[in-house]
């Protein structure tokens, strides 16, 4: 995010897991690249359009921007910014979609409303917070704590890749790079540990019953 100023059947019953859970995960994959495509198709009509959509992101505690925690995420400040969220997104998506479809869009949610409000409250003022980057990191932080929580191999393996392929996403917490709403990845990887924390320790109640 950027700131802007301002037995035969038993093996057949496991191949069918198998390929549902591949079709799960593919289907999460394909509608965190559609949300992706549609912000793409929003950042080339902002280059176009006599108004500029940005203005629509997180202005921190301004009651007339609060419609920005809903917005933001689906604007970005430059085709830089735009492509560096585009592959992540895709990949937490997919990882988080392996669940469930609807633990994708129940995630993508309470990532969106819950990163965005801290955002809105806590972030520098005189500014405007956009891009996706907030819920990548609540994504990313999701599937670090929820593996090891979890204790469950597949999702253990989920948070290892996670932390050695992504693992540099722990810089942008830092105020390092002027421009840059590490208030946005900060909160988010914050938001997306305490929600990793909790699913798990649901999945792990629901199996001790």
């Amino acid at each position: 995010m950027v700131i802007l100023k301002v037995s035969g059947q038993y093996k057949r019953g496991i191949l069918y897991n198998k390929g549902d859970e591949m079709k799960q995960y593919l289907r999460s994959g394909k509608v965190s690249f559609i949300i992706m495509v549609v912000c793409t198709v929003i950042f080339a009509l902002n280059t176009v359009l006599p108004i500029n959509l940005n203005q629509f992101g997180i202005v921190p505690r301004s009651t007339s921007h609060l419609s920005g925690i809903l917005f933001a995420p689906f604007l970005h400040g430059s085709w830089a910014h735009l492509f560096s969220n585009f592959l992540p997104f895709v990949v937490f998506g997919m990882l988080i979609g392996l669940k469930s479809i609807k633990r994708f869009w129940l995630l993508f949610t309470i990532h969106i409303i819950s990163t965005g409000f801290l955002v809105w409250l806590f972030a520098r003022g005189n500014s405007v917070h956009i891009g996706m980057s907030g819920v990548i990191y609540a994504f990313w932080g999701y599937l670090i704590v929820y593996g090891f929580v979890r204790r469950k191999f597949l999702h253990i393996m989920i948070s290892v890749i996670t932390l050695i392929f992504y693992g540099g996403l722990v810089v942008g917490v830092l105020p390092t790079t002027a421009g840059v709403s590490f208030e946005s990845h900060l909160l988010g990887a914050i938001v997306g540990a305490i929600s990793g924390y909790l699913f798990a320790k649901k999945s792990l109640h629901k199996n001790l019953r």
